[in-house]
Formats: C-alpha cells, sequence, structure tokens
C-alpha cells in the first residue's frame, strides 16, 4: 500500500478528493484551481460531479473570473449527462447555493420532469424556517419558468414565509399559474399584509392582484378597505391601477 492509500488519497476517490481540494483553493493561482476543475469534468463520476458542484459554494475575486469558472462547471456538469441527475438533485436539496444547480438541472431534464422534482422540494422547504431565504425565493424563481397543476399548490405556504421577498416571489408564481386555487389564498394574504402593516408586500400584492385578472368578490369591502394609493376596484369586482 503506498503513502496515498494509507493516507486515503489514492485511487480514483483519492483522486476526486485531490482535485476537489485545488478546485477549492480560494487563493493562489486560478489556473490551478480550473486545471483541477477541467480534470473533474473530464472524469464523469457521480464523485466528480459532487465535487464540481462544491465550487458553487464560494466566491473568488475578481468577479469575472467567479462568473468564468461557474459557467465552465455548469457546461462540465451538463456534459455529465445522466451521471450528474443524482449529484444535482442532492444538491438543491440541502444546500443553499442552488442558483448554478438550478441551470444544471435545466440542461439535465425535460420542462415536465424538472418541475415535478421542483415541486418535490418547495413541498419539504415551504413550510421550514430558513437562515438563509434566498434559496426559496430562487426555487421560486425557478417555478415561475413553468406552468403545471403541481404549483400553485405547493407554492401556496411560502406565502406565510417570515421573509418579505419569499411571500412576493410565492406570489408571483401564483399569479403566473392562473391556477383558481391560487386567487382566495392571495387575496387573504394581501388583508394580512394590511392588517400587519407590511407595505412592501401589501403594494406587491396589489399590483399582483390587478395582473391576475381575478374578482375579490366576497372580500369587496376588506380589499377596498386596504388599497394602496393608485390602485381602485373596476366595477366587476376586480383590482385596477388608477
Amino acid at each position: 500500500m503506498g503513502l496515498l492509500d494509507m493516507l486515503g488519497m489514492g485511487g480514483p476517490e483519492g483522486k476526486v478528493r485531490r482535485l476537489q481540494k485545488k478546485a477549492s483553493a480560494k487563493f493562489g493561482p486560478a489556473e490551478n484551481r480550473q486545471g483541477a476543475i477541467e480534470e473533474l469534468g473530464a472524469l464523469k463520476t457521480e464523485a466528480a460531479v459532487e465535487a464540481l458542484l462544491m465550487r458553487y459554494t464560494f466566491r473568488v475575486d475578481p468577479g469575472i473570473t467567479d462568473d468564468e469558472e461557474k459557467a465552465r462547471v455548469l457546461a462540465l456538469i451538463t456534459q455529465a449527462g445522466d451521471v450528474a441527475l443524482g449529484p444535482v438533485k442532492r444538491f438543491i436539496s440541502s444546500r443553499d447555493e442552488i442558483s448554478w444547480p438550478l441551470r444544471a438541472l435545466e440542461g439535465l431534464l425535460p420542462a415536465a420532469d424538472v418541475v415535478k422534482f421542483l415541486v418535490e422540494v418547495a413541498r419539504k422547504v415551504g413550510g421550514e424556517y430558513s437562515r438563509v431565504p434566498e434559496k426559496k425565493a430562487l426555487l421560486l424563481h425557478a417555478l415561475s419558468a413553468h406552468k403545471s397543476s403541481e404549483i400553485a399548490p405547493a407554492v401556496l405556504p411560502f406565502l406565510d414565509d417570515m421573509d418579505d421577498e419569499v411571500q412576493i416571489a410565492a406570489a408571483e408564481v401564483i399569479v403566473r399559474q392562473q391556477d383558481p386555487v391560487g386567487r382566495e389564498p392571495l387575496i387573504q394574504h394581501f388583508l394580512k399584509a394590511h392588517e400587519g402593516s407590511n407595505a412592501r408586500v401589501r403594494e406587491a400584492l396589489a399590483g399582483l392582484l390587478a395582473d391576475s385578472g381575478w374578482d375579490v368578490k366576497g372580500y369587496t369591502p376588506k380589499v377596498e378597505a386596504a388599497l394602496p394609493q393608485g390602485y381602485k376596484l373596476d366595477s366587476r369586482g376586480k383590482l385596477a391601477r388608477k
């Protein structure tokens, strides 16, 4: 047994660990990091893809180098094909830095399968507290690019998130789906934002309700009393901009 084997750095697994260490070095020559990224991409194994994905967990300076490296990682992961699916899905499910991995998912799966997976993740994290609300917002923005009868029901719990950005992103997805299941919860959340003096969410939801084309019948007096300046109810009971 060689020294590398005794240190756990021998064989294919050891090679991936060594390359991941180089690919994750924030300091030192960028060429060393980029060379390791290329070597990992050439392996096309799950372990190599997992190592590549870790490049998304940190930034380097200058920003243009960071973006170029992350774009290259995206290309290499996509080129790995089906072998990359497991690692990408696990990363999105368990990590916070999902912006680039979400792009990888779009390149690896048909749209219907992307929606199915994103809905599964949304159902899991929708009611959970998160120290990093950005993950929820990114997930919602990814869902907003698709239409499916599964999306609105999965997104409804995000309306009650503690973060304003997440609430607004959820409302945007619901309106984009044009699924009637979202109408009443959206109206109720608009009223809740008004009662809680959350002007930012109230304003955003007023605009989204106006864009939705849904009426507010059953809530007309309350909605009218909660309208921000610049909005009115028309003769059909729908929000409209003045």
